[in-house]
């Protein structure tokens, strides 16, 4: 078999991939990062949550997004199951941090999906 045509058709789908890879890294999103206790302080901890699903333009698109990012910083900074009232404090800050955060991102998303 020639060469050539076998490396057409693999280069035509390394092509392929090559472009859906940034379509896929343009997918709307907001990054959580929250603050964790640990021995020597506090660490960042950031999760990503995915919103191009979301109809911004509604009322009911806006109420998912609020859940939607409720639930990632309640995942990632309620992790005890019966906490100390250190740890509730450390989960708190970690919220707070998180909300603070995330907050002007959903804020723009929503503008953007608007168009204001």
């Amino acid at each position: 078999m020639n060469k050539r045509i076998v490396a057409l058709p693999v280069l035509a789908a390394i092509g392929l991939v090559g472009l859906a890879i940034p379509a896929a890294a343009e997918e709307p999103e907001i990054v959580v990062t929250g603050k964790k206790k640990v021995p020597d302080g506090f660490e960042p901890v950031t999760q990503v949550v995915t919103i191009g699903d979301l109809d911004l333009t509604t009322a009911s698109g806006e109420r998912k997004l609020e859940k939607r990012v409720a639930k990632t910083i309640k995942k990632m900074c309620y992790i005890y199951t019966k906490p100390a009232r250190w740890q509730v404090k450390d989960s708190e800050d970690c919220s707070a941090y998180a909300w603070e955060g995330a907050r002007p991102q959903m804020d723009q998303a929503i503008a953007r999906a608007k168009g204001d």
